[in-house]
């Protein structure tokens, strides 16, 4: 596709985690490695179970003195209720941002690059909130956490309103999955799903929720299906 759109995703909600131990306190739940998140870079990360299947995916970018996740909004209660079993004495705070932030995502030719965040995962300051490149793949375009009244300033940057079929069949095609619209909780596997070409997993950080059973499919070729698209 090559004509600039972007759409609103109402299907997505944001949390808030801010606190000085918010890096210490992911790093040791998720699938990709949080001390890379920054204003100029953003992640897409999952929360497994501790039999390493798929539980949550999310993506983490940074704006102020907070990481903002982009998660699925029907399940959002359930994602900070299981990062506040694991908070204890972290000096960190969860909280639905939902309601002064909306996501949205826009695509089509050169689309990150217009909006000056080309390359997967680059981030910058937008409309008082941020745009950043999809860490998955660059040809998905960019992605945003705005205001709720920030969908002018894409338009604005030449972008032209679309619904969000539209940008199903963009990812679709581009074979990517769709959290649990895709991914059976507690059932799929992230090597299975992708999450590796999807930049979702970090093999260099240390420890976290479901990593020993993802490295063993990894290092010793366990991959025996696959998620892929497939044209009709």
């Amino acid at each position: 596709m090559s004509e600039r759109a972007y759409t609103l995703l109402p299907a997505r909600g944001v949390i808030a985690v801010a606190g000085e131990d918010r890096v210490a306190f992911l790093q040791g739940l998720v699938s990709n490695d949080v001390a890379k998140v920054s204003p100029s870079r953003a992640i897409y990360a999952a929360l497994l179970t501790a039999q390493g299947r798929y539980l949550f995916d999310f993506f983490i970018a940074a704006l102020g003195d907070a990481f903002y996740l982009d998660g699925e909004a029907p399940r959002l209660a359930d994602l900070m209720k299981r990062l506040s079993l694991y908070k204890l004495r972290s000096k960190v705070t969860l909280s639905d941002a939902s309601s002064r932030f909306v996501v949205a995502a826009a695509w089509g030719e050169d689309a990150s690059g217009r909006l000056g965040v080309a390359g997967p995962g680059a981030a910058r300051d937008f409309a008082g909130g941020i745009a950043y490149c999809d860490p998955r793949l660059e040809a998905l375009g960019a992605r945003f956490i705005l205001p709720r009244d920030g969908g002018a300033a894409i338009e604005q940057a030449g972008f032209a309103r679309a619904d969000e079929a539209a940008y199903d069949r963009h990812r679709l095609a581009l074979g990517v999955p769709d959290g649990t619209h895709d991914l059976p909780p507690e059932k799929a596997l992230p090597m299975e799903s992708g999450f590796d070409e999807l930049r979702a997993i970090d093999w260099q950080k240390g420890c976290y929720m479901g990593q020993e059973l993802t490295a063993r499919m990894k290092h010793r070729a366990l991959v025996k299906k696959r998620l892929l698209p497939v044209a009709i």
